[in-house]
């Protein structure tokens, strides 16, 4: 069940459950994994490393490489070298079964404040905590929902493409392609962009089937999720070729103007002929956006 409406500012929202694709085919986690959840307090970065490198060998990659601190962040990624140890770990983690599987190891430290990985009740443990798994299935980087329109030069047409960041950590690119649909119209295609590891970086661009689809999500701007996992608020821009030529002379684009009218590149002598000598950071009716703008954060599970 979803509910799409509008907030009081007017951007779309959708209220529902995370879609999610019955996978038909064994899972292929990347070699990187979240974990959440981590207390400086009980266990410290050392101490973890000894416990994952049970399963292989691995690194941790903290928040901005900052663990300079006298505490670890709550949250960093695992990169093992062999994606099998990835499923190893999720062997000894519990499972908790709600629209998707969620995985926690369990760490028990005991009274010598070394931490221990125990598997099941010890008695010598004084503290528990459960650490959140989160794997990446990679086959859920890209979602391909009907043929792709070809043009005449046998590439795929981008004009009806957005990006989109912001992203949170838990969302596919099936279930950003459903509700993409269901909110602005149908998708032809949803890809996730990942790193070397096929781990999403937090950025996407959605292909859709019509303009109209596409004219309504830039013209929105942003669209506000909230399902039983998360809330976010995803921003939207038109997506923005490397190179892409001003539609109204052979120039390179310098912006691109996301107004409902306009909806094109322009270099930077072709938008003061349209637009006049207006600064272009006070145009707020024809607000322009640059590729520069267009940063690949790394994804979140807050």
């Amino acid at each position: 069940m979803f509910h799409i409406t509008s907030c009081s500012n007017g951007t779309p929202t959708y209220r529902g459950t995370l879609p999610t694709r019955i996978q038909t085919m064994p899972s292929a986690f990347s070699q990187k994994a979240f974990l959440g959840g981590i207390q400086s307090d009980i266990i410290t970065e050392a101490d973890l490393l000894s416990i994952l490198r049970r399963f292989g060998k691995c690194q941790l990659k903290w928040p901005k490489n900052d663990t300079s601190g006298s505490l670890i962040p709550g949250f960093c990624h695992v990169i093992y070298r062999d994606t099998r140890s990835v499923l190893e770990l999720l062997k000894h983690c519990t499972h908790r079964q709600r629209s998707s599987v969620d995985y926690f190891l369990e760490i028990h430290t005991t009274t010598a404040s070394t931490s221990s990985l125990f598997f099941g009740n010890n008695k010598r443990s004084t503290k528990l905590k459960m650490i959140q798994v989160v794997p990446w299935n990679i086959h859920d980087n890209i979602c391909v929902v009907q043929q792709l329109d070809i043009s005449s030069s046998g590439t795929k047409d981008w004009s009806r493409t957005i990006f989109i960041s912001t992203l949170h950590g838990k969302i596919s690119a099936y279930g950003l392609a459903v509700i993409m649909s269901q909110v602005f119209g149908r998708v032809s295609l949803a890809q996730l962009n990942t790193d070397k590891y096929g781990y999403p970086t937090g950025t996407a661009t959605v292909l859709f089937s019509d303009s109209l689809g596409y004219m309504r999500a830039v013209a929105a701007g942003s669209i506000d999720i909230k399902c039983e996992c998360f809330h976010k608020l995803l921003e939207i821009d038109p997506f923005l070729r490397e190179n892409e030529l001003c539609y109204y002379c052979p120039n390179i684009a310098d912006n691109f103007c996301r107004n409902f009218r306009c909806l094109r590149s322009y270099c930077n002598s072709c938008w003061i002929k349209k637009h006049g000598t207006k600064p272009m950071a006070s145009s707020s009716d024809h607000p322009p956006i640059s590729r520069r703008q267009q940063s690949f954060p790394l994804a979140t599970l807050n």
